[in-house]
This record gives C-alpha cells, structure tokens and sequence, in this order.
C-alpha cells in the first residue's frame, strides 16, 4: 500500500508541480488572438463619369454596318473590319486648334457610305456635302455648299504650307470635282464616290495625284 501511495505522490507532483498548478509540459496554451485588419479610412476612388458621346458620332458605325451588308459583294469590295484611326490623325499635329477639332470630327464618319448630295451622317454624306456639315456641326457655322463657292470664301494655301483642317481641291480642266479635308501626312479624309465610304486617301494617289488643283483655308468665323 506504501508503494501505491507514493506512486500516487510522484504522479500527482509530475502533473501539478510543487506550486499545485497544471505543470507546463500539460498546460494548454492558448492561441494568441490575431487582430481584425484595420479598415482603410480612404474612400473609394469614385469614377469619374464618362464624356458624353455626341448622339450623331455612332451613326457612322450602324451607317456602315447596314452599307457592308447590303454592298458587301458591289463592285468587288468585302467586309472589311471597323476602321482604325491612325495615331497620326488622333493626335494633333502642329496646326490651328480649330483645325484639329474639324479633323477629329471628320475622323468620326470614317466608313460613313456616299450618297449623292448627302449631308448627314444619317443618310450619307457627297463630297461638299460632308465638308459641309461638318463645318454646322463643329463650329455652328454655315458655309457655302459647293467647291467653287468654298474656294471664294478661303484664303489660298499653297500645298507645301497645308495644315490639318485645310480644304484640298480637284478637277480637271479648270472644274472642281472633289473636295476633301487635309489631316496631315499628305493625307486627307472624305466622302469619295457611289460605291466607297468615308475615307483617308493620300494626295499621291494614283488617282488623285494628278488632279489636285488648289487648297484653301476656311477658318471658322
């Protein structure tokens, strides 16, 4: 019985210890509490509302759409994928402000389908006609309809001084046939002809190249 009872004293002083508490070696250790991540006090960045479309600029689009569908196969064209706008011609180059407004305008109808004395995006646009337009839609201003009638009312320019927003002119024969707008680069945007959208076109086009006539600056009044 002696034996038992200090077998019991032994076990009891390896559980408890000499200070009568819970001995380390069974103690349990409680996990250290991990502190809830202090919420940000910064906001929320707020986005900032999107610029207002001009409710004409995606009529070029649908314009185009209906005009690939119904003319796809006419005179050899296929769909062709949605235009790309040059960075040349999204970023002003060295030129009057009013200039690149007209441009980047006229950048928007790229694909826009040609109608003989059209005026607007929502049934497509002649040469004149295009020019035309843009002029009331950009700067509110109502210019004369025809090539001959634009060239009296610009100031000349010659073709090595051209800036972005000038009017370039065509013919034969002393006849003015086309008008376009110079968006830099020797290049210039327009309503070409029946059968061909909205366009950019180099001045040295096979076709053009030897029609160029005259160019003039319309400013904005």
């Amino acid at each position: 019985m002696a034996l038992r009872n200090r077998i019991l004293v032994l076990a009891a002083l390896a559980l408890f210890g000499t200070a009568g508490v819970l001995s380390p070696a069974f103690a349990q250790v409680k996990a250290p509490q991990v502190k809830a991540a202090t919420k940000s006090k910064l906001k929320p960045a707020v986005p900032r509302p999107a610029a207002k479309a001009d409710p004409t600029d995606n009529v070029a689009d649908q314009l185009n759409a209906k005009w690939q569908q119904d003319n796809g196969a006419y005179a050899g064209f296929t769909t062709a994928a949605p235009a790309v706008v040059q960075a040349s011609f999204a970023t002003p180059a060295v030129a009057n402000e009013w200039g690149d407004r007209l441009v980047s305008r006229a950048m928007n109808y790229l694909g826009t389908p040609y109608r003989y004395g059209g005026t607007s995006p929502k049934t497509g646009f002649d040469c004149s006609g295009f020019v035309y337009y843009l002029y009331g839609a950009v700067f509110g201003q109502k210019i004369p309809r025809m090539p001959h009638e634009m060239v009296r009312e610009g100031t000349p320019v010659a073709r090595g001084d051209l800036q972005r927003g000038d009017l370039v002119l065509f013919g034969h024969r002393g006849t003015f046939t086309h008008i376009g707008i110079y968006a830099g680069n020797d290049q210039f945007v327009h309503a070409t002809q029946r059968g061909s959208p909205v366009r950019v076109t180099h001045l040295d086009s096979d076709y053009f190249r030897t029609r160029y006539m005259t160019a003039v600056r319309l400013s904005p009044q």
